[in-house]
């Protein structure tokens, strides 16, 4: 009897595992930027597809739309991985950046390159960068930003580089 609590316990147990771990696949799924699961738009004056390296390259006034995120320049490197798109490099005199995020505010960002990298849901200005958030202005020659968190990383580890950043206090009502 002792032997058949404990099974039953232990069953119990089980369930109350599985549910939790369920809950938190679907609380993972949710956290997911929204933009990543909505298709990507590209355009170009051309375009160049390897099947065997699953990477295309799109030539002449690029344009990426993914819902609300937006970027343009010259020249777009895509890679792929079973045909899902992992990541885009956009290079360009001045590639651009530029998303409205769930509560409405505006990013825009500019550099020499930018790299979308969508499995890890950030994009990194690189050369000459420029992110604006808000009324807030970063400037460097790298800068990381994590699109569904909205942090910023900017600089190189080895302080090669400046950081200039101004922010705007808030106007009172």
């Amino acid at each position: 009897l002792f032997y058949l609590k404990i099974q039953k316990g232990n069953i119990l147990n089980n369930y109350h595992l599985k549910f939790f771990l369920l809950l938190l696949v679907f609380f993972f799924q949710n956290s997911i930027s929204e933009e990543k699961k909505i298709p990507i738009l590209l355009e170009s004056n051309s375009a160049k597809w390897d099947e065997e390296s699953q990477i295309s390259t799109y030539r002449g006034d690029v344009i990426v739309k993914q819902g609300k995120l937006n970027l343009y320049g010259d020249l777009l490197t895509v890679s792929s991985n079973n045909n899902e798109i992992k990541n885009m490099i956009m290079k360009g005199d001045k590639a651009k950046y530029n998303q409205i995020t769930k509560e409405g505010k505006k990013i825009y960002g500019e550099a020499q390159t930018i790299k979308y990298n969508i499995s890890k849901d950030e994009i990194i200005f690189l050369k000459d960068s420029v992110l604006k958030q808000g009324t807030n202005i970063v400037r460097s020659d790298k800068i990381i930003y994590k699109i569904s968190s909205e942090n910023i990383t900017a600089g190189n580890k080895d302080g090669s580089s400046r950081v200039k950043m101004l922010f705007k206090p808030n106007k009172e009502k």
